[in-house]
């Protein structure tokens, strides 16, 4: 490149100035030291945190958007979200953007039960069956479906967490093999992205809300281990601790679907 002289007019000098200011700038950024590991009180906080959102809340219902993008397609359908923590009960209702429904998804404990409207059929069957491994890209496990409608990281059971680097906390069992992955947000407690190390998924969140002293994400993102599907739900309302009917966790398949027994 010729260099600059005198002769170069004078707001190209100082455009070039500043490129090179602006150049020097974006490096420093971008090759900022890595943090280091949180201690102990650090990481038991944040664990302490994350537990009591969990254990306040008892029930909630939510709607929003629900996206699916895999190999160059992308669907949209509306979603209404119900659950409940003790019994354990969770109702996702999927419906075209103009109200046909496609989907009914209810999980009672380990118990499944799904009408595909589209198939005109009911499905039964258990979490973690072989079958269901094999069909879906992303597994049934409670504590995944718990952190999806809960909008926030709802911790497995674990033995040991520790933090190898900063704004990153791992969970492991007995056997000291790794079960969850949380890493968080710069110089905060907020969870940006879950990796499900056994499910062999992972979890982004992110536009949190706070609704009293409850905090969720608005946008949950959801891919698979070989990050072909992505699954984003987008929340538009979250009602968190009031009262749900018992009916609202039983459904019966219309007249007419067929019953398979997964």
């Amino acid at each position: 490149m010729t260099p600059l002289n005198q002769k170069t007019p004078l707001f190209l000098r100082l455009l070039w100035v500043a490129v090179l200011l602006l150049s020097t700038g974006c490096a420093r950024m971008m090759t900022r030291p890595p943090s280091p590991p949180l201690g102990h009180s650090q990481i038991a906080g944040i664990i302490s945190s994350y537990k009591e959102q969990e254990s306040a809340v008892h029930t909630l219902f939510s709607s929003g958007t629900l996206t699916i993008e895999r190999q160059g397609t992308r669907s949209e359908a509306e979603v209404l979200i119900v659950a409940r923590r003790d019994p354990s009960s969770i109702r996702i209702e999927i419906t075209h953007a103009w109200g046909r429904p496609l989907l009914h998804i209810l999980v009672d404990g380990p118990r499944l039960d799904v009408l595909s409207f589209s198939e005109k059929r009911h499905y039964r069957g258990r979490l973690g069956s072989p079958f269901l491994l094999k069909q879906l890209p992303f597994p049934l496990d409670a504590h995944l479906l718990w952190s999806l409608a809960r909008a926030y990281p709802v911790l497995p059971p674990f033995h040991q967490a520790r933090s190898e680097k900063g704004d990153r906390i791992t969970l492991s069992d007995r056997q000291e093999s790794d079960i969850q992955v949380i890493d968080l947000y710069p110089d905060s407690s907020l969870p940006q992205r879950v990796w499900w190390r056994r499910q062999g998924v992972a979890m982004s969140f992110s536009d949190f809300e706070e609704a009293g002293n409850l905090i969720y994400g608005r946008e949950i993102g959801l891919t698979d281990a070989k990050d072909t599907i992505r699954l984003t739900l987008e929340i538009r309302k979250m009602v968190f601790n009031r009262p749900v009917p018992d009916s609202l966790f039983q459904q019966e398949a219309p007249r007419g679907f067929e019953e398979v027994h997964l």
